[in-house]
């Protein structure tokens, strides 16, 4: 017995200290993959006529589910989780348009599509650019919309 006693007032501290030390603290930081990002497109659309058809999409999510997350040239879309531009935005005298996030984001999902059935006009251009953090991460400039090749992408950022 009193060996018994001698192997367990050994044994329970050791074990209580191995708890206690191999026992990890919760980070305070915010976890791996979950840092909001800012985010810029620049899109640009030249030649564009009424038969053509446009369509860019931008959906972003912040940490906080705020409403307001884009500003689309320099204004503030307020309680806007998306911004999306058509064909009539680019008919008139604004060819480019410049969309940013006003917060950080976790993530943003782009839709693009641009054709062109070539009734009177044989083609248009259309440039796209996307930034993540100021990194340049998508770059198509110039793209020629022609009846035979569109202009259709889905990026998740």
């Amino acid at each position: 017995m009193k060996n018994f006693k001698k192997v367990i007032f050994t044994i329970l501290p050791l074990l209580a200290l191995t708890l206690l030390f191999s026992c990890k603290k919760d980070d305070p930081e915010t976890p791996a993959g979950t840092e909001g990002k800012n985010f810029k497109f620049t899109v640009t659309v030249n030649g564009v006529e009424d038969q053509d058809y446009v369509s860019f999409v931008f959906v972003g999510a912040t940490l906080d589910n705020a409403k307001t997350i884009w500003k689309v040239n320099g204004v503030t879309k307020s309680n806007e989780t998306a911004i999306s531009l058509g064909k009539n935005d680019f008919i008139g005298a604004t060819k480019t348009y410049i969309i940013e996030s006003t917060t950080p984001l976790r993530l943003v999902t782009t839709s693009q599509q641009c054709l062109n059935p070539g009734a009177t006009n044989p083609s248009y251009k259309v440039s796209f650019k996307a930034e993540v953090d100021g990194e340049v991460v998508t770059n198509d400039q110039n793209f020629n919309v022609t009846y035979t090749t569109d202009y259709t992408h889905k990026y998740d950022y």
